[in-house]
């Protein structure tokens, strides 16, 4: 009896001290002009990187959920900036909305869709 619940005990404590993981959603974010540079307020939190390309364009960026919590992203272009505020929850991030911004989720399913057959034409099978 005392062996079952110093095992059982031991598995409790175990499981204790495992951390939760969650699985946060990333984003490719696509602007109308190149990204000079990006920042992150809390770089624990999210994380963003300019996607370089054999154009070298350098308007897509991948940005990266790491931990629960709230913080800003700043874009330098060569002639403004723009600063979204994010917040990754547990089962979502969310993003402030710009119009020159356009934000891609990644690993979404595809949809599944079905093309309807034509009418039945008479006098043809």
């Amino acid at each position: 009896m005392k062996k079952n619940f110093l095992v059982a005990f031991i598995i409790t404590l175990c499981l204790a001290f495992i951390p939760k993981v969650f699985a946060f959603d990333d984003y490719l974010l696509h602007t109308d002009k190149p990204v000079v540079k990006i920042t992150s307020s809390n770089a624990d939190i999210i994380t963003a990187n300019v996607l370089v390309t054999i154009m070298n364009e350098k308007d897509t960026v991948i940005i990266k959920s790491n931990q629960v919590g709230k913080a800003v992203l700043t874009f330098y272009f060569k002639d403004e900036t723009i600063e979204i505020p994010v917040n990754v929850k547990k089962n979502k991030t969310v993003f402030k909305k710009h119009p020159r911004l356009n934000f891609i989720k990644l690993d979404t399913p595809p949809q599944i869709f079905q093309i309807d057959l034509p009418p039945n034409v008479e006098g043809v099978k």
